[in-house]
């Protein structure tokens, strides 16, 4: 399977008039409209047999429209709009491995036509050359960088790969719709850049504000900031706006036990129809969904109903058993009714599942207490002091951080810097505040600084491509051209389709005299975009440079 299943090949069908409800009939004799056959045998013209094959496509006859199309060919093979046309109609009769060379000719015959670009990365992406496809979708973009049916594959494909740079860089720019807007926030909540998803999801709530989708990104959002009233406020409203909607209800309820407003979650004076408690209603309307269970059995726990709570997690464990923080609501509950092996057995599943609460360790201590496992309780409570610790010096590092980002864009760079050091003085460890001093110590010209920030981050978290990239621009300019290379092969290694780190790579490599390795990068930064500028220069050079030509004789 693709990573893009049609939504690229049918939308570009779809805008050529070309229809796909049903399965198109059986290849049987082709029988036009007896003007338009009589026409074009009178005047077997490009014109004449594009009409008559569209009528075929237009009536589900994809066979006879692809015939026709090819009959015209041989008279007039130069045309890009025939060859783009029978790779419609072999797509409509269900033949996509055949349409591939037509839609390639016409690529080459019209470069710079779009919708030819669009339905080949789709067709790519089907049969499961994403390479091949990423570069398609990227030929797409450079002829228009809006093209939505581009944008959203590739960075659906970057994303896919876990490639979440590659997603940022493609659609800092693009259209604000709801579904790119949603890709580029969760890219950034996932680097931990959540000031700058939080812009981004407001701005397209400018463009869509009756978005749920949006909303309810949002408010996650403002949780991660801990901003939890605007996140309360924000799905209160988005309720009101939206009367009836369990989207709207179901995000509600979710922000609720999020933020721990269960006083709100409780009472019936929500303005329903239905008189019951929020949580009730959705899982009367919903009994097996595992997030409506959850939520009822967090609100149970929360209000001291711990058989109640203990029915309905355990059944939405059940029913989805790799969500960590339910084995933990479950956890907690067992301790309450002091079925501490249960409460052992769903606190140790949570916290293997990635729980870094540091209250799992501490309600798994008091399982352990419970069971006399009293020295592996011990050291439970010292992992809960410890994890406490490390959560309250994450929480002051991200405030201190994004009073950086502010200082930063009021033009305050000796407040930034300030910022940026505390940040990464409470937090160590932190490769991404490294990488925020780092640039704040590069606009302020302290080069010496700027390197020690970038070696340190680098050193913390290797795969952090932006600072590999970075460091080795830095050791280049200063003349260790073997340590920015390294820096640019791990930049690349971290991101392999980010165009400018191939290009770099590319460019050391050219000076150095590494020939071979240097057309290979070049060629690598051509094929994720073939009309970059910079690429194609430093490969003309490459192609010019007489030495370059010694060494690939």
């Amino acid at each position: 399977m693709g990573f893009l299943r049609g939504p690229g090949a049918r939308r570009v069908l779809l805008a050529a008039g070309v229809a796909l409800a049903a399965a198109p009939a059986a290849h049987a004799v082709c029988t036009g409209p007896p003007e338009l056959t009589a026409r074009l045998r009178a005047n077997p013209s490009t014109d004449n047999a594009i009409q008559l094959g569209t009528w075929f496509a237009g009536h589900k006859q994809f066979e006879c429209a692809a015939d026709t199309f090819r009959a015209a060919l041989k008279a007039d093979p130069g045309s890009a709009q025939l060859n783009y046309l029978e790779a419609l109609a072999l797509v409509g009769a269900k033949q996509p491995v055949a349409a591939m060379p037509a839609l390639q000719e016409s690529i080459r015959l019209q470069p710079e036509a779009l919708k030819p670009h669009l339905l080949l990365a789709d067709l790519y992406g089907e049969s499961g050359q994403f390479e091949e496809a990423d570069a398609q979708w990227k030929q797409a973009l450079a002829i228009d960088p809006h093209s939505e049916i581009a944008l959203e594959a590739l960075s659906k494909s970057l994303y896919a790969r876990k490639d979440y740079a590659g997603v940022i860089r493609i659609l800092q720019r693009a259209p604000r719709t709801e579904t790119l807007a949603l890709r580029l926030a969760k890219a950034l909540d996932l680097l931990d850049h959540f000031d700058e998803a939080n812009d981004v999801l407001l701005e397209a709530l400018k463009v869509t504000p009756d978005s749920l989708p949006l909303a309810s990104a949002e408010a996650v959002i403002l949780i991660k900031k801990r901003n939890y009233l605007e996140a309360f406020k924000l799905a209160k409203y988005t309720l009101d706006h939206h009367p009836g909607s369990r989207e709207a209800e179901l995000g509600y309820l979710r922000v609720q036990v999020m933020t721990q407003h269960f006083s709100e979650a409780r009472p019936s004076g929500l303005n329903y129809a239905d008189p019951r408690p929020l949580a009730q209603k959705l899982l009367a309307q919903t009994p097996h969904d595992p997030e409506v269970l959850f939520l009822n059995g967090v609100e149970d726990h929360e209000v001291g109903d711990y058989a109640a709570a203990k029915a309905h997690l355990e059944e939405a464990v059940a029913l989805n058993p790799d969500v960590s923080y339910s084995h933990f609501h479950l956890g907690t509950t067992l301790v309450a009714l002091h079925e501490w092996k249960g409460a052992k057995d769903n606190l140790e599943k949570s916290i293997a599942l990635g729980n870094l609460d540091p209250k799992a360790h501490y309600e798994l201590a008091m399982a352990l207490h419970g069971l006399g496992e009293n020295d592996q309780a011990d050291q439970e409570i010292q992992k809960y002091l410890n994890a406490k610790r490390a959560e309250d010096a994450s929480t002051r590092a991200a405030r201190d951080s994004a009073h950086g980002d502010i200082n930063m864009g009021n033009g305050d760079l000796k407040g930034a810097i300030a910022d940026y050091r505390s940040a990464t003085e409470v937090l160590p460890e932190n490769a991404a505040y490294k990488y925020k001093l780092a640039l704040a110590l590069h606009k302020a010209g302290d080069t010496d600084g700027e390197r020690a920030a970038l070696e340190d981050a680098v050193k913390l978290n290797p795969g952090l491509a932006p600072a590999q990239k970075e460091l080795g621009y830095l050791l280049s300019r200063s003349g260790d051209t073997a340590g920015s290379i390294e820096h640019f092969r791990l930049a690349v290694k971290a991101a392999p389709s980010w165009t400018e780190a191939w290009i770099n790579l590319a460019a050391v490599l050219g000076e150095t005299g590494q020939f071979a390795e240097a057309r290979t990068a070049v060629a690598t930064a051509l094929r994720l975009d073939p009309t970059n500028p910079q690429a194609r220069e430093l490969s003309a050079q490459l192609a010019r440079d007489p030495a370059a030509q010694q060494a690939n004789p």
